[in-house]
């Protein structure tokens, strides 16, 4: 009686009994290097480690943030078959991965250390890649088309340290991997790696036989969804709306700023009115697809003004909207004419802002783009201790992989942080600001109050020129309202008493109708009478005139800080010249 198989026994394959190392058509093993590289640390595994299980599950794969070090990628056969194409066709836009180092790492016996040498990628630029993480190579088109049982793994999964069998004349480990038959295992996967990218445009063409006219409308209608997403962008307005069905009256900034684009052009409307329902070009996915391609667009953009030379990070976080702790990277370098620049790189999502946290996610982002960290030459940060650490910092660990990455503190934050530090030492300052603070809400609490405000300075100001004490002009005698302070921004302090100076007899006039107006309730009342012993006080008139005066100097200083082009010895020969004003202030103001 034949006994009866399983499914999976009938997939499973004997393994050989002695593991073999690959060899080439000479019988030369390919990866016999004295250090051999151990596959059980290895993150990646090969197919035939899982024939008998079940493919892992990708089906959330973002194809945006694909490993690029082949070291540490998932072999292709690890992903599901649907999405197997589209990886492919991801990392044959990404490219190979040729970082080109100063120093390799040695490898080898001790006698007789060898390296990787970067003049390999211009001997086998088409095929060859290199992993920093691990220090072996790999051949890219055979990772993503050579079969999972093939006689090639250490090109596609382990990875190829033997450097002494590279220059080896015909004896070579890379020559014998290329093979010299047409129909090799690597020349067949060069063949898949050129085709697939033209399989996407020749397959829709031949199977939808579209004409002329129709992929002419489907291409404007595309171009007008692109522009609209465009100017909704730069302008900083929300793509979407509440309601963006048929019957709404307001479907949302995109849906009709489209309909305002197709009214000024008869094609546009025609091919917008009698678009199929599979071709319209406004599902939410189509916006963000495209705002992904345009951001990929200005990232290469910013990478090919950079190219090769020395470049600064900028960096800082902070919680958005949806409490989620966000990371804004900015690059700032020298471009080709010699003009500084400074760009919004990225907005990278973090779990945590720890110093090393931060480092990695940074180093990923700088990774994807080829932005080698060797080429950092400054970091800017704010002052906390997880970016200025002097030993565990985000500066520190920058600076351990690059000595030259020398960290600099904002000027103008710094000059922020002692304004803040000097006015809190001393009571009379600290008191007066929360005085105004409190003058401000009385007063603008009220649309009323703020009405009758206008009212009065309007008055004061046609009176005054009735009587020669202004002079008329184009932009002058502007109407102005009172502001608050912020604490993030000192200089909007400053802002906030030149806005009460400039409109203080009216706001006298305004809380003394209100200390008078019975129809106010008592604590209206009470806040108003308040707020007016508090303005007429001798100490509160002093001190505000006193703050304009050294804000005054301090906001020359913290404006021409915050220039973008600046350098150090301008910074303090600005710092020296604000001291000698508070200095002549103190001594004969």
């Amino acid at each position: 009686m034949n006994k009866q198989k399983s499914i999976t026994s009938f997939f499973k394959r004997k393994e050989p009994e002695n593991d073999t190392t690959p060899t080439n058509g000479d019988e030369t093993p390919i990866n016999g290097d004295e250090t051999p590289i151990n596959e059980d640390t290895n993150p990646m595994r090969t197919y035939s480690s899982i024939r008998g299980m079940s493919i892992i599950e990708l089906d959330n794969v973002d194809i945006s943030t694909l490993e690029r070090d082949p070291g540490l990628r998932r072999p292709i056969w690890d992903y599901p078959v649907e999405k197997r194409n589209e990886i492919r066709r991801a990392y044959i836009k990404l490219k190979l991965y040729q970082p080109r180092l100063p120093d390799y790492p040695l490898s080898g016996p001790e006698n007789h250390r060898r390296r990787f040498q970067s003049d390999w990628f211009n001997k086998f630029p088409d095929w060859l890649e290199y992993s920093p993480s691990k220090d072996v190579v790999f051949c890219f088109p055979c990772y993503l088309f050579a079969e999972p049982n093939a006689r090639i793994k250490v090109f596609t999964s382990t990875g190829f340290r033997n450097w002494k069998k590279v220059n080896d004349g015909k004896r070579c480990a890379f020559l014998g991997h290329v093979g010299t038959g047409p129909c090799s295992i690597h020349k067949n996967a060069v063949l898949s790696f050129r085709t697939l990218p033209k399989q996407k445009s020749q397959i829709p063409n031949v199977l939808n036989k579209q004409n002329e006219k129709q992929i002419k409308l489907n291409r404007l209608r595309l171009k007008a969804s692109i522009d609209t997403i465009r100017l909704l962008t730069l302008q900083g307005c929300p793509l979407r709306g509440h309601d963006e069905s048929n019957n709404s009256d307001n479907q949302g900034n995109f849906r009709e700023y489209r309909k305002v684009l197709a009214t000024y052009n008869k094609d546009v409307a025609k091919a917008i009115r009698q678009a199929p329902y599979n071709s319209k070009y406004t599902a939410p996915s189509i916006q963000k697809e495209i705002l992904h391609i345009i951001s990929n667009k200005v990232r290469n953009n910013i990478r090919q003004e950079i190219g090769d030379s020395k470049y600064c990070i900028l960096v800082d976080e902070a919680r958005d909207e949806s409490k989620r702790e966000q990371m804004g990277l900015v690059l700032r370098f020298v471009d080709k004419n010699g003009s500084i620049r400074e760009r919004f790189f990225d907005l990278i999502h973090v779990p945590d802002t720890s110093a090393a946290t931060l480092k990695r996610e940074l180093c990923v982002v700088l990774a994807r783009h080829n932005l080698a960290i060797e080429n950092i030459r400054g970091q800017g940060y704010d002052g906390a201790s997880n970016m200025r650490g002097e030993w565990n910092g985000l500066q520190a660990l920058f600076m351990s992989d690059c000595p030259y990455a020398y960290y600099i503190h904002c000027f103008a934050h710094r000059l922020q942080l002692s304004l803040v530090a000097a006015s809190r030492d001393v009571s009379i300052i600290h008191q007066f600001f929360s005085n105004l603070s409190f003058v401000v809400n009385v007063v603008g609490s009220s649309s009323k109050r703020l009405d009758e405000l206008h009212a009065t300075k309007a008055a004061e100001i046609k009176l005054l020129l009735s009587i020669g004490e202004l002079e008329s002009g184009r932009g002058a005698n502007q109407m102005g309202t009172l502001k608050r302070a912020g604490d993030t921004r000192w200089g909007s302090h400053l802002y906030s008493i030149q806005s009460l100076m400039k409109m203080f007899n009216a706001i006298v006039s305004v809380l003394e109708h209100v200390v008078g107006d019975k129809s106010c309730t008592s604590s209206q009342r009470g806040d108003a009478d308040g707020a007016l012993n508090l303005m007429v006080s001798f100490d509160f008139v002093f001190v505000a005139l006193l703050m304009v005066e050294i804000l005054g100097i301090a906001d020359v200083l913290c404006q021409a800080l915050q220039q973008k082009s600046q350098d150090v010895v301008n910074a303090v020969r600005l710092v020296s010249t604000s001291q000698a004003l508070i200095q002549g202030l103190r001594e004969n103001g």
